[in-house]
């Protein structure tokens, strides 16, 4: 039987080979398939995307329906024949196709190759530490990251990501964006609707009293896009470690960096959990850096870790295009995302402590918090103009 082999080009399998057991291989998202494609925040796969078959001693590649179509050398095919060096596109995962036919002595020379590659991995797991850093983030940050939602007739709609900065005020961090987003959805308008903020992995919305942006930012740029916003009932919360200016600095092309936040199209509003991304730095053009992190709508505001598990960036945006079926927007493919550098959000807390933070967000008697806690009134205020000296002069201190 030739043998087929599927090499990974792409995603987080790179150089990963896959080879084929018998003579028919189902592929797609679906646990069902003999190869279960990665399932990105907006996947482009489907969940049954393709079979490769062999029909009299050729390897077809047959097309089932999919949404995006099976991709042959670049051009969509319903049902081809397989070569080798053909690359092979089904949704994200993009494969280097190989076809060869092997005797016994090297199909037990390979058996041979393969048992000699498991007793070395095992080798190098009896010499590795247990865990990688980011499994660490993993299990530590969902107690620290939380989804921003509209609660309004009784529905409630997610809008982006937070992560808590400071304790004692119940503050979070994510962009301005996102917060001029919740006021156009009438959040800030407690007759009409209200802003709340649910923890990873939980179901309890915790009212959003008040939201500070950058004191720079402004409507359509991602220069400056951070916000804070103080959480009612002053809740118990995990803060996240902010990295300084040397973490910023060790980034760079090629450098691993993980995200965690809410992709509006796989979350669901009323218990979310949040969704880990891992992936390469394509670029640095302080203070944005451009990764791939399967950066999606809802994924505004989430914290970007480097491999200390310190928070390096915010999530600010990516290249996205309208779907064109009624549910907004969607990735382009590019992979052109963009993080921006944990410095300006340490400015904005920065100006919050030299600024007289305090006298904007005064102490209220518990009772008063219980009240904002049941009315949810929420609203925006950004930072007074003066107050723009302060964040100057933060910014040259760092």
């Amino acid at each position: 039987m030739p043998d087929l082999q599927l090499r990974y080009l792409t995603g987080p399998r790179r150089d990963q080979i896959v080879i084929a057991t018998g003579p028919c291989l189902r592929i797609g998202r679906s646990r069902d398939n003999d190869l279960v494609l990665p399932e990105p925040a907006s996947p482009r796969s489907s969940a049954h995307h393709a079979e490769a078959r062999l029909e009299g001693g050729v390897w077809w590649i047959v097309d089932l329906g999919s949404t995006n179509r099976t991709l042959l050398n670049g051009a969509p095919v319903d049902r081809a024949p397989l070569r080798s060096g053909d690359r092979l596109a089904l949704g994200d995962a993009v494969f280097e196709v190989r076809i060869g036919r092997r005797s016994a002595a090297g199909w037990m020379a390979a058996a041979a190759a393969l048992a000699a590659a498991v007793i070395a991995v095992a080798i190098g797991q009896l010499r590795r530490p247990p865990g990688s850093p980011f499994e660490a983030v993993a299990a530590a940050v969902p107690q620290s990251v939380y989804l921003l939602a509209v609660e309004a007739a009784n529905r409630r709609t997610a809008i982006g990501t937070a992560f808590a900065v400071e304790q004692t005020r119940a503050l979070l961090a994510t962009n301005a964006h996102v917060v001029d987003l919740l006021r156009r959805r009438g959040a800030f308008d407690a007759a009409a609707a209200r802003a709340v903020a649910v923890r990873s992995d939980s179901d309890q919305a915790v009212p959003i009293l008040r939201a500070w942006a950058h004191p720079d930012w402004h409507e359509g740029s991602v220069a400056h896009d951070v916000a804070l916003v103080q959480l009612g009932g002053r809740p118990p919360m995990t803060t996240l470690p902010l990295g300084d200016a040397r973490a910023v600095a060790r980034i760079h092309r090629g450098a691993t960096l993980a995200t965690f936040g809410f992709p509006a199209v796989s979350t669901d509003p009323l218990h979310p959990r949040g969704r880990l991304a891992i992936d390469v730095v394509g670029d640095v053009r302080l203070p944005y850096i451009e990764v791939g992190l399967s950066i999606a709508p809802g994924t505004s505001g989430s914290p970007v870790f480097d491999d200390s598990g310190a928070v390096v960036g915010i999530v600010v945006g990516g290249d996205f295009v309208e779907a064109g079926d009624g549910r907004g927007r969607r990735p382009t493919g590019s992979a052109a995302n963009w993080v921006i550098a944990v410095t300006a959000l340490r400015e904005l807390l920065e100006a919050r402590r030299e600024a007289l933070f305090a006298p904007l967000l005064p102490e209220l008697p518990d009772p008063l918090h219980d009240v904002a806690r049941d009315q949810a009134r929420v609203f925006l205020e950004p930072l007074p103009a003066e107050l723009r000296v302060e964040a100057e002069r933060a910014r040259a201190r760092q």
